[in-house]
């Protein structure tokens, strides 16, 4: 669920297609209990600028989710990593 809901907001950079290369950018997402998000950093660049501005972007495009379900995270938060791969 929340990988999908930041997936479907990214536009993958075709200019940078590498047919002997696979582009993989990791970002840390937190999330709030309420679903708002709480910060969006890259844990894991791919190597390309190009590459890791349309994951930011994508990102950045999504402000809100779902509410968290209940014991879901610690402290009111959660935090996960989604993989963004160009292949």
């Amino acid at each position: 669920m929340i990988h999908d809901r930041f997936y479907s907001q990214w536009e993958q950079p075709t200019s940078i297609f590498d047919s002997a290369k696979n582009f993989v950018c990791t970002v840390q997402i937190r999330i709030k209990a309420d679903g708002s998000i709480a910060d969006v950093k890259i844990v894991r660049s791919s190597g390309n600028v190009v590459m890791d501005n349309s994951v930011m972007e994508a990102a950045k495009r999504v402000s809100q989710i779902d509410p968290l379900p209940s014991g879901l995270g610690s402290g009111g938060e959660y935090t996960v990593n989604i993989n963004f791969e160009l292949q």
